[in-house]
């Protein structure tokens, strides 16, 4: 996914923030609510995506949705609003948890396929990108058909892409360029 570099500036400049007052986990642990919440919900990224809305109004709700978070987490998202950013709070709650974890030695790794990917299957990936990394990683399965079978493994910037729709593009090309 290609994240915004304003986004990319807020959220280290967060983590920075919350580890100096001590409060990372719990920042992480916000921003993984409000990903969850949002992504759930199309009225609230609907909300945050609507340039007419004063952001005052957007703030407002997003701090009523979200009454219990901490108030590092509600500086955030102020900081967002008084600049006008709070669209980008996905991008920015995303990109904090993936910083979040990597400074606590942890990695999550994306595997894309057209199904759920069975236990044993998980297990063996789980294994391969082990060996990749010195990092404790998690795998996140992501079903997409689109790709019509095989899968695209996505671990931190590298990318290994065994889908049957990424094959079909390697022949066509290959076939175009013997034709001419």
């Amino acid at each position: 996914m290609k994240v915004n570099r304003a986004a990319i500036r807020y959220s280290k400049a967060s983590l920075a923030h919350a580890f100096d007052k001590n409060k990372a986990k719990e920042v992480e642990q916000d921003f993984k609510d409000i990903l969850l919440t949002v992504s759930n919900s199309k009225e609230l990224r609907s909300l945050l995506s609507n340039p007419v809305l004063p952001n005052q109004l957007k703030f407002k709700t997003i701090i009523d949705i979200f009454h219990s978070i901490n108030d590092e987490t509600k500086s955030i998202i102020s900081l967002l609003s008084e600049n006008r950013r709070l669209h980008l709070l996905s991008a920015v709650a995303e990109n904090y948890i993936s910083r979040y974890q990597k400074s606590q030695g942890k990695i999550t790794a994306v595997v894309i396929s057209a199904i759920s990917l069975n236990e044993s299957t998980i297990k063996q990936v789980l294994n391969k990108v082990k060996q990749m990394t010195d990092f404790q990683v998690q795998l996140k399965n992501v079903i997409d058909p689109s790709i019509v079978g095989g899968f695209i493994l996505n671990v931190g910037d590298l990318q290994f892409n065994a889908s049957v729709t990424n094959q079909l593009k390697a022949l066509s090309n290959k076939l175009t360029k013997s034709e001419v």
